[in-house]
């Protein structure tokens, strides 16, 4: 479903991971527009893809990266500590041994056509969070996201804010958050992936009901 690759292994994996980084470039660069200082054209790699860093990485049938993200603990350099303290505003972000951050929460979905597994590439990165964080004592997970996908993580995370949203250039509301990782988080991350078609069935009715709402 997933693959975790965590420091002891990057050699073994580090053709998937130069994959994962170009595929990074394409998203984050190519079409959110982006722009990362200090990071090489075609390959999103910057400061906090440290030593220390878990991925976790999505693969179609045919082994291309398809989606991905990125573990950091909070007790070295993370983005909200170095890039975004002042967004949390509402608390201080959380350091400790038992959180640790997650970012680049990245999908390709040009490599499939089928919004059900696209759907299902997403839950399963969710998964091997989740589950990474399961095996080792991590608690909770921090790290800035925008206001739709804090909305999403709610259903399936307990997570509070730690600052309020702030929009930015793109225009997107950015909140500063952490959540709480347990066995009732993967359970519940493991539900929306067994049920995956009736979820996406009933995005694209609610998406079609609002459509109708601004004709009228």
């Amino acid at each position: 479903m997933f693959q975790i690759v965590t420091p002891d292994k990057r050699h073994e994996h580090s053709d998937m991971l130069d994959e994962m980084y170009q595929m990074r470039y394409r998203i984050v660069v190519g079409e959110w527009g982006w722009d990362i200082p200090g990071i090489e054209a075609g390959y999103d790699k910057d400061q906090f893809d440290t030593d220390e860093t878990v991925y976790v990485i999505a693969l179609t049938a045919t082994g291309e990266v398809v989606g991905t993200s990125r573990l950091n603990p909070t007790v070295g350099p993370h983005m909200l500590g170095e890039l975004f303290a002042d967004y949390c505003n509402l608390q201080p972000y959380p350091v400790g041994k038992d959180i640790w951050e997650c970012s680049r929460f990245v999908t390709d979905r040009s490599l499939t056509t089928d919004p059900v597994e696209d759907f299902r590439f997403r839950c399963r990165i969710g998964l091997g969070l989740t589950a990474y964080c399961l095996d080792n004592g991590i608690g909770r997970l921090s790290g800035l996201t925008h206001q739709k996908f804090f909305n999403l993580v709610q259903r399936v995370w307990q997570t509070e804010p730690l600052g309020l949203p702030r929009r930015e250039g793109d225009n997107l509301a950015w909140i500063p958050a952490v959540s709480t990782i347990d066995e009732a988080t993967f359970d519940r991350q493991l539900d929306r992936y067994r049920n995956a078609e009736a979820i996406v069935a009933g995005y694209a009715a609610a998406w079609i009901e609002r459509q109708r709402g601004k004709v009228a």
